[in-house]
């Protein structure tokens, strides 16, 4: 670090980030870091930076975040939705808040965001997929481990692991959750207030009910995300 290294402003956000999904290489229960590594090296070494990207976006599933200040506590990822056969047998995000305070801080803390929104598709693990009308939470998690990353792979700027957790609501876990659909969803004076309420609150109880301990989420996306 040069001297004035330490005069600089911290980022007040991620900027845009462009994501490959992993499912090629995550099931769920481990990931085979080594070949996704091997994976993106191999394509850095033949092609630009821009083209890259340009691959990227032409990838399965591709999306790309944003993300901006939304208040002086709270900033908004935006998430672009995969188009065609990829978009099928997925709930829409959108959008989700998140604390700044948590944007670069340790590899043992995420920046996360929820929202429950409508979907048209569920998934349990007994009965597969069903197309219905329900409600799903929905988990963004993006993870501080870019160091981790520069140090594996030959990519030009920052590099970040991007979860997505959905959790199909029953009607009552819906029940006990909708007072907190509006308020994470509102970039207001009272966000910062819901998005704490529902942490020590919502999540904590969700995930501490015995079908949940069992069963924690219905679906997933995993995706390792390069800056723009």
């Amino acid at each position: 670090m040069g001297l004035f290294d330490i005069f600089k402003e911290k980022p007040t956000t991620l900027g845009a980030f462009h994501g490959m999904d992993l499912r090629e290489w995550n099931d769920g229960y481990k990931s085979d870091d080594k070949s996704i590594i091997k994976f993106v090296n191999s394509k850095l070494k033949s092609i630009s930076h821009e083209n890259f990207l340009n691959f990227l976006k032409k990838r399965e599933s591709y999306r790309k975040f944003v993300d901006q200040e939304a208040n002086e506590i709270m900033n908004k990822i935006s998430v672009t939705e995969p188009e065609g056969m990829s978009s099928i047998g997925l709930t829409k995000l959108g959008f989700a808040f998140y604390k700044r305070s948590f944007l670069n801080c340790s590899e043992d803390e995420n920046m996360a965001g929820f929202r429950i929104v409508d979907t048209d598709v569920t998934y349990e693990k007994k009965e597969g997929v069903k197309f219905e009308k329900s409600k799903t939470l929905i988990i963004i998690s993006v993870h501080n481990n870019q160091k981790w990353w520069g140090e594996r792979i030959n990519y030009e700027k920052e590099m970040r692991t991007i979860g997505f957790q959905f959790v199909d609501l029953d009607k009552t876990e819906y029940e006990f959750l909708k007072i907190f659909e509006e308020g994470l969803s509102q970039n207001n004076l009272k966000l910062n207030d819901t998005w704490n309420n529902f942490v020590s609150q919502g999540y904590k109880e969700l995930f501490d009910t015995e079908k949940r301990k069992a069963y924690p989420i219905n679906r997933f996306q995993s995706y390792l995300a390069f800056e723009e």
